[in-house]
C-alpha cells in the first residue's frame, strides 16, 4: 500500500518538473525576440523609394509584401542586404523576408504611411 503513495508522489514531482521546464523555455523564447529599431524602418522606407512610393503593405507566408507605385525608385540591391533570405519581385510587388517579425515591420511601415 505504501508504494502507491511513493509512486504518486514521485510522478507528481516529475510532472511538476516538466511543467516548470516548459514554463522557463517559453519565457526564454519571449525574451529572444528581436526588437526593430526605428532606423531600420526609416532605411527600409527610403530604399523603397520613400513613403510616397509605397502603395500597400501586407504579410504573406511570413514575408513582408510591399506594393510600390514605381519600381524604378526602389534600391533593390540595398534591400537585398537588409533581407535575411533575399526577396522576390513580381511587377511592382516586392516580397521580403527579414530577421524581424514581419507583422511588426508591416505595422511600422503603415504607421509611417499614416494608417
Amino acid at each position: 500500500m505504501e508504494w502507491y503513495i511513493y509512486l504518486i508522489i514521485g510522478a507528481s514531482l516529475i510532472l511538476l518538473g516538466v511543467v516548470l521546464l516548459l514554463i522557463t523555455n517559453l519565457a526564454k523564447k519571449k525574451k529572444n525576440k528581436v526588437v526593430i529599431d526605428s532606423k531600420f524602418i526609416d532605411d527600409l522606407v527610403l530604399l523603397l523609394g520613400d513613403i510616397n512610393n509605397v502603395k500597400n503593405v501586407d504579410v504573406v507566408n511570413g514575408r513582408v509584401k510591399v506594393e510600390v507605385n514605381d519600381l524604378e525608385l526602389v534600391k533593390l540591391n540595398e534591400i537585398k542586404e537588409l533581407a535575411a533570405s533575399g526577396f522576390f519581385v513580381t511587377g511592382n510587388v516586392i516580397k521580403i523576408l527579414f530577421k524581424y517579425d514581419s507583422e511588426t515591420v508591416k505595422k511600422s511601415i503603415e504607421a509611417k504611411m499614416g494608417r
